[in-house]
């Protein structure tokens, strides 16, 4: 009896967690799509946008049930810091950028590669 107790409580609990990583994901897509729908409208904040990409690719790629999909996530990670870094390299060269955001954008784009190449390693 306690068997059977432990089988079906550990079902429910497996069932709760895809439930709440489902919803998770929704609500994440949601506030990615609100923020990109603020460009069309012409009041778009780019880093709330960036921000709100990341946390998703972020999310879907510490869930991933694949290497291959976690990778995929990160590489999406690794554009977006990429491009942040480009902007603030332009600032720089426009002379209207700060040297600390530029040092803070580098750290991102380099914290993401780096975890890549630890994903790309532990996949082989």
């Amino acid at each position: 009896m306690t068997f059977v107790l432990c089988a079906l409580s550990s079902r429910a609990d497996k069932s709760s967690y895809a439930q709440v990583i489902k919803e998770r994901d929704t609500v994440l897509s949601q506030i990615v799509a609100a923020r990109e729908a603020s460009r069309s409208a012409g009041i778009a904040d780019e880093e709330a946008i960036r921000s709100a990409q990341l946390a998703l690719y972020s999310f879907r790629r510490d869930i991933a049930s694949t290497p291959t999909e976690k990778i995929k996530n990160q590489e999406l990670i690794v554009k977006l810091c990429e491009k942040k870094l480009a902007e603030m390299k332009a600032r720089a060269s426009a002379g209207t950028g700060d040297i600390i955001d530029g040092l803070v954008a580098t750290d991102c784009f380099l914290q993401a590669k780096q975890v890549l190449e630890e994903l790309q390693l532990n996949e082989k």
